[in-house]
């Protein structure tokens, strides 16, 4: 038991990570972004522009991550960091879902 515990821990912190970096990159190119922990500790990365916002979760596990809006709308792979903050930058912009 005490391996699977580890293992999601790992997993948590690997999606942490992987949420973050997209985060710098929102911040790089000057969006407006918010990390937040909620309460049951799942990274959420909020991108707001004009009162209209997009929620961010990195989903996956093993090894392949991708980036997914709370409505499910898959954005891209995390290895893909650039391509997906400017993607949710145009989202949020345009207020589209």
């Amino acid at each position: 038991m005490q391996t699977q515990a580890t293992t999601t821990q790992a997993e948590l912190e690997e999606r942490r990570a992987r949420l973050l970096r997209l985060h710098y990159e929102l911040r790089h190119i000057g969006a407006c972004a918010r990390a937040r922990k909620p309460r049951n500790g799942r990274w959420r990365l909020r991108v707001s522009h004009n009162g209209w916002s997009e929620t961010v979760l990195c989903a996956g596990a093993e090894g392949a991550y991708a980036y997914v809006t709370a409505h499910g709308r898959l954005l891209g792979t995390t290895d893909e960091v650039r391509y997906v903050a400017r993607l949710l930058v145009w989202m949020v912009e345009r207020r589209l879902r």
